[in-house]
């Protein structure tokens, strides 16, 4: 079992606790900071092994919080890896040259990658994305930042804010065109004023459960053919089974999918929806 002692500063309450949860299990202990100027105060005061730093907090930035840290006597050789969403080539540059020892982004990790990466770190291995020092033309600029749109439309049920975040983004890079609900009640309001091309459901919401959505969703003419993904944070074989006989097309584990591989199951699920000819 490992002793060693992790910081983790991250705004996103759901985020960070499942963070803390799974490197608590591998026997790691686990601070967390909620803002930037108690993650430095916590660095301060706890001495930890390694920071994993968010960018965008409240009260202070990420960025600002690493240049505190690097220049306070008592912090400046504690190891400090940047885990964000923001993945543009200034913002990683800009991390690196503030003094982080490396750069993650949450979209491309689950908790148990995120385990790896930091068991890695800590065997003196180099994880992450690099310096990115290539610059581009303003036409190629411009060209990347725009989105494309690959016509299938999504609604995502989901009521944690982090995990809203984290796959809005990543499914709207994709090209697909989401909207989100935050309960139950309005997402099948909303799946039956409204053609989607597929239906990701958490199973623990307000207003009314994932079974019994799915349920409801199946049984009306409107929404009965279309696909629906479930995200759980359940792994019992007495749910996933639930879950398949009300009609859901896929389970997908919280902790074990990446936004990268929710892509791919649902482009499964159209692909699927398509050659069965309901579309």
């Amino acid at each position: 079992m490992s002793t060693k002692k992790i910081l983790i500063i991250e705004d996103e309450e759901a985020l960070s606790q499942m963070y803390k949860m799974k490197f608590e299990q591998e026997g790691y202990q686990v601070l967390v900071a909620s803002d930037g100027e108690e993650g430095i105060a916590l660095a301060k005061a706890k001495k930890p092994d390694l920071i994993l730093l968010d960018l965008v907090l409240p009260k202070m930035d990420g960025y600002k919080v690493l240049q505190k840290l690097r220049t306070d006597q008592g912090t400046r050789g504690i190891k400090i890896y940047i885990l964000s969403n923001l993945g543009q080539n200034g913002e990683i540059n800009k991390g690196f040259e503030d003094g982080a020892d490396g750069y993650m982004v949450k979209a491309n990790l689950t908790p148990s990658q995120l385990v790896e990466n930091v068991e890695k770190i800590f065997d003196g291995q180099s994880v992450g994305v690099k310096r990115r020092v290539v610059a581009l033309t303003p036409a190629e600029k411009a060209k990347k930042e725009v989105i494309r749109d690959n016509g299938v439309s999504i609604l995502l049920i989901e009521d944690e804010e982090a995990i809203i975040e984290m796959y809005k983004l990543r499914l709207a890079k994709g090209g697909f065109r989401v909207e989100i609900a935050k309960n139950g009640a309005w997402g099948i309001k909303r799946a039956k004023e409204k053609k989607f091309d597929v239906i990701i459901m958490d199973m623990v919401m307000p207003a009314m459960n994932g079974y019994r959505a799915i349920k409801e969703l199946k049984t009306d003419a409107k929404t009965k053919d279309v696909p629906i993904i479930v995200l759980s944070n359940s792994a019992q074989d007495k749910d996933v089974e639930r879950a398949r006989e009300f009609g859901a097309a896929c389970y997908l584990l919280k902790s074990g999918i990446t936004p990268a591989r929710l892509v791919k199951e649902i482009e499964k699920a159209v692909k699927t929806k398509n050659e069965n000819g309901k579309v």
